[in-house]
């Protein structure tokens, strides 16, 4: 049996069992008003140590298929939009793209973004040949997010600076205006040195791997390479992090530049308190991709810097929830944006 016929039938086979699971547990507050819901999307990020997909060990916690998950959201949180990590989807075979969709609208539920974890395929790299992988590759899953009926796609920027900014920005815009060529936007997030999230910065993801190879570049760059610029033949030490304010104006000036969307993670901007939190906040407002992602932190307060979002800057996107230990992680961060709200 080939591999995406296995995995839409072990698919269908969840879905039925789905039926008889009662995924509530207590269920999503009665008081919640629906257009509160409608602004709150979930990570499948937040239950990676839940799910069974292939290629990952097998243990009694992980009970989660993904097809199972819009149901699970929606049952448990009454949220029907899902943000994918791009190594979660385990087929880019069209068949299984779309049976994946299927599921995902037969719960009322919408795929918001996929973030894509290409390790050391990204606009920063050094080298020509990375870049242009991260192009192809960038452009692949634009293809794919079309198809599953997605918004946008995420990328991980790697570590951008004042010096490779130079080849870093025309990487990005040609992700970016391949991606407003099929009617998705492509954004970037606030985050530290360009570690990915979970396995897939590691590389060896599935479906990862395949469009690796398929999205290799060829050994002598075709000349429209040189437009994304040169790094040098041998490249200085690296300059150390920026951090904080640093970090996140430069970001500001390369979406500007390469025509791409901001998707703030308030827990990556790197903020020591409330009011650098709110301008960076400020500062990446302006190229909003409608989408950022949400955490809580020691040096700020999450309820107050939502309602510097909504008041004073007309913030009308989505919140969408990042957690790293399933349900006890999520929990938290969706109680205080629905009490917000």
């Amino acid at each position: 049996m080939r591999r995406r016929e296995f995995l839409i039938q072990a698919a269908a086979v969840a879905g039925i069992a789905s039926t008889r699971r009662v995924w509530a547990q207590g269920g999503t507050p009665a008081k919640v008003k629906q257009s509160t819901l409608d602004r709150i999307a979930i990570m499948t990020l937040n239950f990676q140590s839940m799910l069974r997909l292939p290629d990952l060990p097998e243990g009694p916690q992980r009970t989660l298929e993904l097809f199972d998950v819009p149901q699970m959201l929606a049952d448990h949180y009454g949220v029907h939009k899902v943000e994918f990590q791009h190594y979660h989807i385990p087929s880019t075979e069209p068949s299984y793209l779309k049976e994946l969709r299927s599921r995902i609208e037969k719960h009322k539920s919408r795929m918001t973004q996929i973030n894509l974890e290409f390790g050391q395929l990204n606009m920063s790299a050094p080298e020509l040949r990375n870049r242009l992988m991260a192009i192809d590759l960038t452009k692949m899953w634009v293809d794919h997010a079309v198809m599953l009926g997605a918004q946008r796609v995420m990328i991980n920027q790697g570590q951008p600076t004042h010096e490779n900014k130079a080849y870093g920005i025309p990487t990005l815009k040609a992700m970016a205006d391949y991606g407003k060529s099929k009617g998705i936007i492509v954004s970037v997030e606030t985050r530290g040195g360009g570690g990915g999230r979970g396995r897939g910065a590691a590389g060896a993801a599935p479906g990862a791997a395949a469009g690796a190879a398929r999205g290799a570049a060829p050994t002598a760059p075709p000349p429209a390479a040189a437009a994304l610029g040169a790094a040098p033949a041998a490249a200085p030490p690296s300059p150390p992090e920026l951090t904080g304010p640093a970090r996140w104006m430069l970001l500001a000036e390369i979406i500007k530049d390469a025509g791409a969307y901001s998707n703030v993670d308030v827990g990556g901007a790197g903020a020591a308190n409330q009011q650098e939190l709110h301008a960076c906040l400020k500062t990446l407002f302006p190229m909003t991709a409608g989408s950022m992602h949400t955490r809580v932190n020691v040096n700020w307060d999450l309820a107050t810097a939502i309602k510097f979002l909504e008041g004073e800057l007309g913030y009308k996107g989505l919140y969408t929830i990042e957690a790293g230990n399933g349900h006890e992680g999520t929990q938290p961060i969706y109680d205080v944006v629905v009490a917000t709200l």
